[in-house]
């Protein structure tokens, strides 16, 4: 990227974080997104599954595009199916840019009913789909169209997606905790107050600048979270490391963030498995001046199950991306490129991409020793 592009791409995660607390914003957001990246139509879908109802939902395009609300009742199942149905979408990474081209046979998008009455007609013959949320308490992803006049979607394109969605995943799911309404600077530590997840802000170096109720009885007991020399930690030294590194990222260059900071597990002897999820905010109109002396909010909320091993050392030890992860323990499995490609729907290029950087994350140097590693992490981080 030119240093244009590294300011305007810092901006454009500035504006998905202050959606957190303006969710009305995300329709504004993605327009910014569409427009930067030269898609037509881009869509954003969250549902809270524990109300049954949808958060975020919001659309832009150089057409009208039908929110899910409104395509989900007629069309529903065919949009299951363009993407290769609900077994096949389970396997796509989070946060990785899926091309449906590539990822679905020729003749099951052409024989489709969405995409023949509803798609066509307006030249949108491809996408790219990026799922965001996967949990219990809810499900949400983004789908970005090209216009025939645009030619095929280009690596730039998903090179851009992939850069920001660990950004778009965080605003998401700390939105839901919101009740994905929207938070008015004034009233923001009111509005914490009543959460019932535990929320702390710190400062840049970890150091507790407030607490809701919620996380002052978690402190008080000192489970899961705790104060060492004025700093939020938890039992797990490494598990500290990697939140206290978060916060510091946080503070220091949001943009750079990227994966860190998104469901930490805290490892925990007895009860419900927990995760912390680092919210920035020292940029952006609308969170930097939410609480002063406070660089990030972390959010202890619920996980979505336990603790997965080695899946979170990979992301926590290594700092591994959930395609990264995806592929390793493919891999691990005995699987060739060409069946990782084909599984995940995504170009063999882009595997050998990814388990580059795998190779390069984890000091391994052949896939044996991959196999040798994923052994070793028997025990939470």
């Amino acid at each position: 990227m030119q240093q244009a592009s590294v300011e305007r791409f810092s901006d454009l995660i500035g504006n998905i974080y202050d959606c957190v607390i303006a969710p009305e914003r995300w329709t504004e957001v993605l327009n910014e997104i569409r427009t930067e990246f030269g898609f037509a139509t881009a869509v954003l879908s969250a549902y809270s599954l524990t109300n049954v109802r949808i958060g975020v939902n919001a659309a832009s395009g150089t057409d009208p595009v039908p929110t899910m609300a409104q395509t989900s009742k007629e069309y529903v199942a065919d949009i299951v199916e363009l993407w290769g149905g609900i077994e096949r979408i389970r396997q796509y990474p989070l946060g990785e840019p899926i091309i449906r081209s590539q990822a679905v046979p020729e003749e099951i998008i052409l024989g489709n009913r969405y995409h023949r009455e509803w798609a066509l007609p307006k030249g949108l013959f491809d996408a790219v789909g990026v799922a965001l949320v996967r949990e219990k308490a809810i499900i949400g992803n983004a789908t970005f169209s090209q216009h025939e006049s645009d030619g095929a979607i280009e690596d730039a394109q998903v090179d851009g997606l992939r850069l920001l969605a660990p950004h778009i995943r965080r605003a998401v799911i700390i939105s839901n905790l919101f009740d994905m309404k929207t938070v008015e600077a004034a009233t923001f530590a009111a509005t914490v107050e009543t959460l019932t997840v535990g929320v702390v802000l710190t400062d840049e170096d970890s150091k507790i600048v407030h607490t809701n109720a919620a996380a002052s009885a978690m402190l008080a007991a000192g489970d899961p979270i705790l104060t060492r020399h004025g700093r939020i930690a938890v039992q797990s030294a490494a598990a500290t490391t990697s939140l206290q590194s978060a916060v510091a990222q946080a503070a220091k260059d949001e943009s750079a963030l990227g994966q860190k900071g998104i469901g930490i597990p805290i490892p925990r002897p007895d009860g419900a498995p927990l995760v912390i999820h680092v919210l920035p905010l020292r940029r952006g109109q609308m969170r930097s001046g939410l609480v002063q002396r406070a660089a990030a909010a972390l959010f202890v909320a619920s996980a979505s199950g336990p603790p997965q091993l080695p899946h979170d050392a990979l992301v926590h030890l290594y700092d591994l991306t959930p395609a990264e992860i995806r592929i390793f323990e493919l891999i691990c499995d005995g699987q060739t490129r060409d069946a990782i490609s084909s599984e995940l729907g995504v170009s063999l290029s882009t595997v050998k991409s990814h388990l580059f950087h795998v190779f390069e994350k984890t000091g391994c140097r052949r896939q044996v020793d991959l196999v040798r590693l994923a052994k070793s992490l028997t025990f939470p981080v």
